[in-house]
């Protein structure tokens, strides 16, 4: 181990440095290909990562290409951005970026776990891959230049067998030499001041057992922290007093969905000395922006808006300070509380069209941007705003893959349900779509259920549409972001009137001209994939096929697994009663309700896939179902993924089996070649 240990130190601090490298810099748009393959969609992205300087003049980046990656600096100050520094090495592989000041920047490493081992398996290994060796995560500070490079955090021994010490939390606006990085010690999250110049630390916070997240002043001084309850899928929020004490302030319930964690960090910010979280308000059902006085306690609200979400906050570029919020619609967008900086955006905006976009950072002065949009057809664009031309330059698609291939288009449309309720969905529409021929079509229902679909790009989505299908993603009633009784009139709907709305969006598109009635698949994972089960067993004569990704089958037997794994008794009629229902007492409509008791009505062909290590929806679940499945003779497919949690589409290995499956089931059951 001490062995491994000095390799690490010794190959930190001798990262090769590399002059003339033709690096790529895309500075104008992409001519169209063949429809991505399955190994395109499973590409890495070519650039990884683009940081602005705080003054605007250098754009640092981590570009992939030919298996190695390299990190640049250019000065876009000048004509042809010229470069400035190369960084790079065969067996150290950089990820991420932060400018440290406007001369000193911090690059986030993975280093091999075993450099011995690495570097004798290079020299004998034709095949050898280094994405296939276990990394460690660490930090250096250079200057833009590549120079005077030293290694962060090296002095904390107690830190050493981290696996992950590379992520600046914060930087502090009254010292430009010091920055925040959080790492584990003693198995709890802890901050430490870490000085960008000698790379020595000093420790600043502890957090608790759960701790996700710190928050600090612009001095750099720990003022809340936030805990995240996993099983739950809540936020505590504690204010710090001393050392090691921390005073509980609130408890926020977040919308249960499918994923194992929660990006949490749009939610908690300071304005001033108060405190600023964002919380459901109780009577519109809406997302707001709460203030609580560090004096008093005393709580207000920041930001309501009458008919939408509070997203998230903006952050100043630099601290934990508050400069504004986001909004949702069909697209994110920003609302800045300083004018100036809102009238700069609103002119991106009008450039930017139908997709989301955000400032990864600006110049102090505002007069050059670092901007990223994304939308259904792409998964991430860079560009340079130039204030004084008002003017939007494109840099780079992070995905090149992806982007030289033929990518579906999003579209979008409101239909009426039955009963008069407006839903909103998302479209793609495959190369081949002609307005007015019906096309095979795959309904996509999101997981959740209280979650939604957004504009924003889908793997799998995208996958279906390249493939020659409209899909289509329905916002059904229960799901988030419409208000309280949008989603509330989707509680205890699981197979009821949510299953409705996937019913109305098939005949709305049937009606438009827009699918083929005899060419159409339901397809989801999560709540999806149970809504998929559902629509093979009550409107067996609209879809032709279903595929289930982990989904519900036994409502009673999920609520009893939920029960057991949520902390909380009260967080039973939050969670699980009030949305889904009862295990006893309504243990008939669940169970009327639930597609593993109901196989023998099924018509169509099923394809399932489940993963052994789904936390979410428990493996059993699939396996209950496929055994009714086999039972009733019904036609169908089976994909059981091995040590593979609740994403289907986590991992390569998984990538690679459950695409062209899918594929090939789609084509069989639709008779699509």
């Amino acid at each position: 181990m001490k062995t491994t240990k000095n390799m690490l130190r010794i190959h930190l601090r001798s990262i090769r440095l590399c002059s003339g490298l033709a690096v790529l810099l895309l500075l104008g748009p992409l001519s169209a290909n063949a429809k991505p393959t399955v190994q395109d969609f499973m590409s890495r992205p070519t650039v990884r990562d683009m940081e602005l300087s705080p003054d605007g003049t250098h754009l640092a980046m981590v570009i992939e290409t030919a298996g190695q990656r390299y990190v640049t600096v250019r000065d876009i100050t000048k004509p042809d951005m010229p470069l400035v520094g190369n960084l790079s090495n065969e067996f150290i592989r950089p990820n991420f970026l932060y400018w440290g000041n406007d001369d000193r920047l911090l690059v986030a490493l993975s280093v091999p776990y075993n450099m011995n081992r690495v570097m004798k398996d290079k020299a004998r290994d034709a095949g050898f891959d280094i994405n296939d060796y276990p990394t460690v995560s660490r930090m250096v500070a250079l200057n833009k230049d590549m120079s005077d490079m030293v290694v962060l955090l090296e002095d904390e021994r107690a830190l050493r067998r981290n696996i992950s010490l590379s992520r600046v939390t914060n930087f502090i606006p009254t010292d430009n030499d010091h920055v925040l990085i959080d790492a584990y010690r003693k198995e709890r999250r802890t901050q430490f001041r870490v000085n960008i110049n000698t790379g020595d630390a000093t420790r600043v916070a502890v957090g608790g057992r759960r701790t996700y997240r710190f928050v600090n002043d612009d001095d750099g001084a720990p003022r809340y922290r936030f805990d995240y309850l996993r099983r739950s899928k809540a936020i505590v929020i504690y204010e710090f007093e001393s050392e090691d004490k921390w005073k509980k302030v609130e408890k926020i319930y977040l919308n249960r969905d499918d994923e194992d964690a929660i990006d949490t960090t749009g939610l908690v910010a300071l304005n001033g000395d108060n405190l600023v979280y964002r919380k459901i308000n109780d009577e519109t059902g809406y997302y707001e922006l709460i203030m609580v006085d560090s004096d008093t306690g005393e709580r207000e609200s920041l930001v309501s808006l009458p008919d939408q979400d509070v997203r998230g906050v903006l952050f100043s570029s630099r601290t934990d300070g508050i400069v504004g919020y986001t909004t949702e619609e069909d697209y994110i967008r920003h609302h800045y509380f300083d004018a100036d900086l809102q009238e700069i955006y609103d002119g991106m905006s009008k450039q930017m069209g139908s997709y989301n976009f955000s400032l990864k950072g600006y110049a102090d002065d505002y007069g050059t941007a670092l901007v990223r949009s994304w939308g259904m057809d792409d998964p991430l664009s860079y560009h340079l705003w130039h204030q004084k031309k008002g003017e939007l330059q494109f840099l780079a698609h992070a995905y090149m893959k992806l982007a030289e291939s033929d990518l579906a288009t999003q579209a979008f449309a409101t239909y009426k349900a039955r009963d008069g309720l407006s839903i909103r969905s998302y479209l793609l529409l495959p190369d081949n779509y002609v307005k007015g021929e019906p096309h095979p079509t795959i309904v996509l229902p999101h997981g959740g259920p209280h979650a939604r679909s957004r504009v924003e790009f889908s793997t799998l989505a995208q996958f279906l549409a390249t493939r020659g299908y409209v899909v289509i993603e329905p916002n059904f009633r229960g799901s988030s972001g419409y208000g309280r009784d949008f989603e509330e009139a989707g509680y205890q709907q699981w197979g009821g009137t949510m299953q409705d709305d996937l019913t109305d969006a098939v005949e709305f598109l049937v009606r438009e001209g827009v699918a083929d009635p005899e060419l159409i698949c339901i397809v989801g994972g999560s709540y999806g994939g149970y809504a998929a089960l559902m629509g093979a067993i009550k409107t067996p004569e609209l879809f032709q096929c279903a595929i289930s990704m982990n989904g519900v089958t036994h409502l009673p037997d999920m609520l009893k697994y939920d029960m057991k794994e949520l902390v909380d008794k009260e967080d039973w009629q939050e969670v699980l009663f009030d949305r889904v229902g009862h295990p006893d007492t309504d243990r008939d409509r669940l169970e009327a309700n639930s597609p593993a008791l109901h196989a023998d009505r099924i018509q169509i062909p099923i394809m399932l896939i489940a993963g052994t290590e789904d936390q979410i929806v428990p493996y059993a679940q699939a396996r209950r179902m496929r055994k009714a499945l086999k039972k009733a003779d019904v036609e169908f497919e089976f994909i059981r993924l091995e040590n593979t949690g609740h994403n289907p589409l986590y991992y390569r290995k998984d990538v690679e089996t459950v695409l062209p499956a899918i594929e090939q089931f789609l084509a069989r059951a639709l008779s699509v070649n």
